[in-house]
């Protein structure tokens, strides 16, 4: 069993090794003009000798100005190397991860959703926790502060889930948000496109290659929390038909979170935070209403949270 390394807060320094590792950075994007060119510029702030991103791949579905802005990007900085895949009609993010892994020429993939904003180390952050054994590693995600309900609901699933990462590996370890994956690996996993859950997917099969994964704690990756509650709680019935579709395999690799485990961390997560704690049972007490509006929950590209663009 590949159990999940909790790295403690100390300065890593990366090694020869390391610093010749060649990095393709990918963005699976949808509609997203208001976050990728602010994306783009802190992806573009990391390019060092050190990092040594070679290439940027964006899988694309927009009908956006997103193009536009890449394209518009990409020529002020030429030295970045963008790749920008557009496709006219939406795919799903299955088919943009395959569409990146099977297109990645770099040693190492560092995944970033596009409405994300990575901390300016957070690669290097990333980097650090390889070792000869590791096939994945996990970003530590976090919310904007964020005053709505909604918000200060994303902010205390957030910290839970933080809780959990730190004590073990579990089906809430891997967060498609921010993270890195060895592109040997990546080459040998087509993602089904039906799959919600594609980041739990890609952490068992990770697993089944009999490599670890690996959680970064000061790699951190901020994201704009849903501002409503229909936005709050598409989530949560996303996240629970994805988790469902691949259940089999959280028990076949014995990553089901032990409801101990579950309880203090929600427990520690409450006391440090009660506001946020009645923030979720306000959005989950409207769950029962919202499954009945939000339509197509079983597909892989249905509802967007629009209040995150």
């Amino acid at each position: 069993m590949n159990l999940v390394t909790s790295i403690p807060i100390r300065k890593h320094n990366l090694s020869s090794d390391l610093a010749r590792v060649e990095l393709t950075v990918g963005i699976p994007c949808f509609n997203e003009e208001s976050n990728i060119t602010k994306l783009l510029a802190v992806i573009s702030e990391q390019q060092s000798e050190v990092l040594g991103i070679c290439e940027i791949i964006i899988s694309d579905d927009s009908s956006d100005s997103t193009v536009r802005l890449i394209e518009e990007f990409a020529l002020r900085n030429p030295y970045l190397n963008i790749r920008c895949l557009h496709h006219s009609s939406r795919r799903g993010v299955a088919s943009a991860w395959n569409e990146i892994f099977q297109n990645a020429s770099g040693h190492l993939i560092v995944l970033f959703d596009g409405d994300v904003m990575p901390d300016k180390d957070s690669i290097r952050e990333l980097l650090s926790s390889l070792n000869g054994h590791t096939g994945l590693c996990i970003s530590n995600t976090l919310p904007a502060e964020s005053s709505t309900i909604a918000g200060r609901a994303s902010r205390f699933v957030s910290t839970w889930l933080r809780l959990v990462k730190l004590n073990r590996l579990s089906q809430y370890t891997t967060i498609g948000r921010g993270l890195l994956i060895r592109t040997d690996i990546a080459k040998e996993i087509i993602i089904p496109e039906g799959i919600i859950a594609v980041d739990l997917y890609l952490q068992c099969k990770v697993l089944e290659l009999r490599k670890e994964i690996v959680y970064n704690d000061r790699s951190v990756v901020c994201f704009n929390p849903p501002k409503t509650i229909k936005d709050f709680n598409s989530q949560v019935i996303r996240s629970t038909i994805g988790h469902r579709q691949i259940d089999k395999w959280v028990d076949k690799f014995h990553i089901r979170l032990p409801l101990g485990v579950a309880f203090r961390s929600a427990w520690k997560a409450f006391m440090s935070d009660p506001i946020g704690a009645f923030s979720v049972a306000t959005c989950y007490a409207l769950l029962p209403y919202h499954k009945t509006k939000l339509q197509g929950a079983g597909s892989n590209r249905w509802y967007v949270a629009q209040s995150t663009k």
